[in-house]
């Protein structure tokens, strides 16, 4: 089956059951000089391994999902370079079950504009990301580490419950 899905603009309490959103808080910065401000630590990444940078180039495409990959032992952060992406999510059921499939009925897919960024929990589902209406480059971040159930470069993609896709617009 097709699920329709609307895309939704980035915001703390939206993609809170996903992971956390890094934007320029509402609060005064914590430090300030002539012609800069600076505000510390408005999120964090947990680690415990060093952290590698990827950088991809997104193409556009039809916005159907129909796979998603996830990392149970390491939280992802993505960065948009130049332009607006879509990133496409799904809840994790049982972050101990290697069996587990992406449940289409959970997803959601935010609108990240150049210089917002996310940070993807642990467990949850997530597929690349689309560029919203050019190609785009973004970058992740993700703890250099193999995950608990086995290594991505292998082939990380896992299909939807019931053979299910997800269209978005």
């Amino acid at each position: 089956m097709e699920i329709q899905v609307q895309i939704e603009n980035l915001s703390p309490e939206g993609f809170a059951p996903y992971g956390k959103v890094v934007d320029i808080p509402a609060a005064a910065p914590s430090k300030e000089g002539d012609g800069w401000d600076c505000w510390s630590y408005i999120q964090m990444l947990d680690v415990s391994e060093p952290i590698g940078f990827g950088l991809v180039e997104t193409r556009q495409r039809e916005f159907i999902v129909s796979a998603m990959e996830r990392h149970v032992s390491r939280e992802e952060l993505l960065l948009t370079f130049d332009r607006e992406i879509i990133q496409p999510v799904a809840l994790c059921k049982d972050i101990s079950n290697p069996e587990e499939q992406p449940d289409s009925n959970t997803v959601k897919c935010f609108l990240i504009k150049p210089g917002q960024a996310i940070v993807i929990n642990r467990g949850v589902w997530h597929s690349p990301a689309y560029p919203a209406s050019a190609d785009a480059r973004y970058l992740f971040a993700i703890e250099k580490k193999k995950d608990a159930f086995g290594d991505e470069m292998i082939n990380p993609w896992v299909d939807f419950t019931n053979g299910d896709t997800i269209r978005f617009k």
